[in-house]
């Protein structure tokens, strides 16, 4: 499913396998917030389904929540330490795991199957830029969202990005606000 803004009660009930009567009844209920189109049909805003979802304790599906475990590969531990606590408080349900290095995060894709990657562009060993292009080239991990980072963000580099398949490269220190729009879960940003 796309990840569009609105969700009909037909998506939703395929979605996650309920029938759709339960559907209209939890949003008759109030439980789930919705509108009514000029046609008399009720659409839900897709973050308010996934708020739903996650009150309700009901697993939120892969193609509704997009990007669901995210891995940070960054050689500096506490830059790992204070992104993981950041994205924590700001997106509390993304799966956040790091690696220090490329050959690290390589094992922990194989592992983690995170359905993105944020890599630092310099590291020792295997630049990001190599990481991206090995994983894009490779079928089993070409559609995992890569965003690169640098504390040296230049046109040039963002081209190597760009060109190794990475959907763009932001500056550090890092803006969690922004990583989390580029991923698309701005909407879906925790207000704790």
């Amino acid at each position: 499913m796309p990840t569009t803004d609105y969700v009909s009660t037909h998506a939703i009930s395929k979605l996650i396998s309920a029938s759709p009567s339960a559907v209209l009844n939890w949003i008759d209920d109030g439980l789930l917030p919705a509108y009514r189109t000029p046609g008399g049909h009720r659409r839900v805003e897709r973050g308010a389904l996934i708020r739903f979802l996650r009150d309700h304790e009901m697993p939120i599906p892969r193609s509704l929540a997009g990007v669901a475990r995210l891995l940070v590969v960054d050689d500096d531990d506490s830059f790992l330490r204070t992104t993981k606590r950041l994205l924590k408080k700001r997106a509390g349900h993304l799966t956040v795991e790091t690696a220090t290095n490329s050959m690290d995060a390589l094992l922990k894709i194989g592992i983690f199957r995170p359905d993105a990657v944020l890599v630092d562009a310099y590291m020792p060993g295997i630049n990001g830029v190599e990481l991206c292009r090995r994983l894009q080239r490779d079928p089993e991990t070409q559609n995992i969202t890569m965003v690169a980072m640098s504390g040296r963000v230049t046109s040039k580099l963002e081209s190597a990005f760009v060109d190794a398949g990475a959907v763009g490269v932001l500056g550090k220190p890092l803006d969690t606000a922004l990583l989390l729009d580029v991923l698309g879960l701005s909407s879906e940003v925790a207000t704790t």
